[in-house]
């Protein structure tokens, strides 16, 4: 079960399906009050209506008192207790109580007239009254199990709905709480799990409102902007917000435990006034505060966020370092590469067919001829693979995979590629770093722009000192290395690779049920070439650097979906890739995932949901890229997210997807203070738009590869 069974008798069912690490975690969407019977107009819950959980039947029979800690923040009644039922398995008599912190029963009441799965509401016989800021649990009794759960709900993160708190593992004591019998008050816990049972609850009527806030005072602290600070206001339930009114007129709205904001966007050398007002739960709004004032500075904003940056490299300022890149779009900030490593270009119509999908680079080639580089030019696509001395030949590349067919070392190497005999001795394997440096000097062009993709060595095997030899070259570690990349990317295929299932719990220490995730081409990939090339730079990545995803299976019948495609890509660029690549081949040889040596060639039907979504993808990043041309800035919107945000042109860009060990959730996201408090954001090619205000907004992901880009107008 998902506290789940304690006792050696009974197993976990998230844990035997492997799904605990999967269950959601972040902050619900906040719910308006639900319509109730007549004379409960004003009755609220934690949950909402829609609300359900990630397991619908848990394998455990057993009968056990499941509940949850919560508090309000103000003053009213518990009138009853909801709790969630996923099948019809869940049987028998069912009895929700509420508990004060201690344990003493303040009341309980049966269900009846119950639904076969959904939400079972019970009222009690009178309305018990709780005090505000107090903790207090609501339970159910399941005598036959077969309860619903969310495994992993209350780590780190409460559940909100006016004034109304499911509380946070940690505030006191650990949530989602149960105790074996027929029927107790629960004190055990188990892995934060929410067991989806709520209140029904009545606010105290509230009509008294807060004190005026005090000691507003106005600064034009920075070029277009001005700062304001006030003192608390008081109420006897609680402040909840604080209005902000400029020249009279409601500006933003910020939460009660905050005492300042900072109005961005205002015309220079002009004179503004502000008052503020505070509001409690019920609404009730305070006097306004003292008029305070200030004149902008006469020098205009800049263009972006006051914020420490990512560490930034790549981009056409990088690119230009290289003779050969002179004069084309690499050195246009609208220009971002969007690389196929094993492109055909053999023909035209291939050469087409990949710039119709959004591909501008090839990061290495096939089946050339003498047409070939002709083809490229007049079609826009610029060759990494080819001799790096200019036209469509920008760079040239180092051997494939070097690190894993040779590894690392300063072994005398035979000349040989990929094969038997490559190093003195051949067993084991360490020429790896006089190939790099062989190459390079038979390059016999310091200047050139020198691309290399690495795999399971560099990214997996090596030591930390191995990987930032190889890729750092002639500014790592061993003054041996001469050579100088201009660009590196890592291909590990965590969909499709036969092997890595049990490779990455060992090499990366991912639990093996979360190995098959978008996130990790990120979160794993990104971070390890970004941590290895910024290795005794303080921190900074020299290079460009960027992950290969696979459009189709490696293994035998292994599958790639496309959803999946457009999660590890995002992935990437969310950790700061400042490449999108692709690999072109499929190794698998399956109904679903046959053999193929081009897939955006490759006009079976199998392939057509792939090609359809790169070519879409291809198309938002180039739509993006003066946007992915600048450089990040420093910011954490919800710890189980990962982010990326720029400013460009006026607006903040967001983009996020959740953490590996998260399938699906709803989560809030805080938005710097130099941002507007509240607006309209855009949610970015998915046709719609979202209000938010305090600083805060909310959005759903719904499984693992989920990915949002926002953009926020300044």
């Amino acid at each position: 079960m998902s506290r789940f069974h304690h006792s050696a008798s009974r197993l976990c069912l998230f844990l035997s399906l492997g799904l605990l690490v999967g269950c959601t975690q972040g902050t619900p969407a906040v719910h308006e009050p639900r319509s109730t019977p007549s004379g409960l107009a004003s009755e609220i819950s934690i949950f909402g209506t829609s609300a359900s959980p990630t397991t619908l039947e848990d394998s455990d029979t057993a009968s056990v008192e499941l509940g949850v800690k919560f508090r309000s923040s103000v003053p009213g009644a518990v009138t009853g207790i909801r709790f969630y039922k996923g099948s019809a398995a869940n049987a028998g008599t069912h009895v929700g109580s509420l508990w004060t912190r201690a344990g003493q029963r303040l009341a309980s009441a049966t269900f009846t007239q119950e639904t076969a799965t959904g939400w079972q509401t019970v009222r009690f016989a009178s309305p018990v009254s709780i005090a505000a800021h107090t903790t207090y649990v609501a339970s159910y009794l399941a005598p036959r199990g077969r309860y619903s759960a969310t495994g992993g709900y209350f780590a780190g993160q409460d559940a909100t709905n006016g004034p109304l708190t499911a509380l946070a593992s940690g505030v006191d004591g650990q949530n989602g709480v149960y105790v074996y019998g027929s029927g107790g008050f629960p004190t055990q816990s188990y892995q934060n799990t929410h067991y989806f049972v709520d209140v029904l609850f009545l606010p105290t009527p509230d009509t008294s409102a807060p004190s005026a806030p005090g000691s507003l005072v106005a600064t034009a602290s920075a070029p277009g902007s001005i700062q304001l600070t006030w003192g608390a206001a008081t109420d006897d339930v609680g402040v909840t917000a604080y209005l902000v009114f400029r020249e009279g007129e409601e500006v933003a709205s910020v939460p009660g435990t905050t005492r300042g904001y900072k109005d961005l966007g205002l015309a220079a050398s002009t004179l503004y006034r502000y008052t503020v007002k505070a509001r409690d739960f019920a609404g009730n709004l305070s006097a306004a505060s003292n008029t305070a004032s200030a004149t902008t500075s006469a020098q205009q904003p800049p263009d972006g966020l006051n914020l420490p940056r990512v560490p930034w490299e790549g981009g056409p300022a990088f690119y230009a370092r290289f003779p050969a890149m002179a004069g084309t779009p690499w050195l246009s900030e609208d220009f971002f590469p969007i690389g196929y490593w094993g492109a055909y270009t053999d023909e035209e119509r291939r050469i087409t067919t990949d710039k119709a999908h959004g591909i501008n680079t090839f990061l290495e080639t096939y089946a050339g001829n003498g047409s070939s580089a002709g083809w490229m030019r007049q079609h826009g696509i610029w060759n990494l693979a080819g001799s790096g001395l200019g036209g469509e030949a920008v760079g040239t590349t180092f051997y494939d995979e070097t690190d894993m067919w040779a590894g690392p070392g300063w072994d005398p190497w035979t000349g040989n590629v990929a094969t038997y005999d490559v190093c003195i001795p051949d067993d084991p394997r360490r020429c790896g770093f006089t190939i790099y440096n062989a190459l390079y000097q038979e390059l016999n062009n310091p200047n050139a722009f020198i691309y290399a993709n690495v795999g399971k060595g560099a990214l997996m095997w090596w030591s930390d000192e191995q990987r930032e030899i190889g890729i750092n070259g002639a500014e790592g570690p061993d003054p041996r290395a001469n050579w100088r990349f201009g660009m590196v990317t890592g291909d590990i295929y965590f969909y499709t690779d036969g092997n890595i299932g049990g490779e990455a719990p060992n090499w990366f220490d991912i639990p093996a049920n979360e190995v098959r995730r978008a996130a990790n081409y990120g979160e794993i990939l990104m971070t390890g070439l970004r941590r290895a090339s910024g290795a005794g730079n303080n921190g900074e990545p020299r290079i460009p650097l960027g992950v290969i995803v696979e459009l189709g299976g490696q293994a035998q019948g292994s599958v790639i979906t496309a959803n999946q495609v457009e999660g590890a890509v995002w992935s990437t660029l969310i950790h700061e890739a400042r490449m999108l690549g692709y690999f072109s081949h499929v190794f698998s040889d399956s109904t679903a995932n046959p053999f193929s040596t081009d897939v955006l060639n490759d006009s079976r039907a199998e392939y057509q949901a792939t090609r359809e979504r790169v070519k879409k993808i291809n198309a938002e990043v180039t739509a993006l890229a003066r946007v992915l041309n600048t450089q990040s800035y420093v910011w954490q919107f919800n710890p189980s997210l990962s982010t990326m945000l720029k400013y460009r042109d006026g607006a903040a860009y967001v983009f996020a997807m959740q953490k590996r060990q998260f399938t699906s959730g709803t989560y809030t996201f805080t938005l710097p203070a130099e941002l507007p408090a509240s607006g309209t954001l855009e949610v970015l090619g998915e046709n719609r738009s979202i209000s938010y205000s305090g600083g805060r907004f909310t959005d759903s992901f719904t499984a693992e590869y989920t990915h949002h880009s926002y953009r926020i107008p300044d």
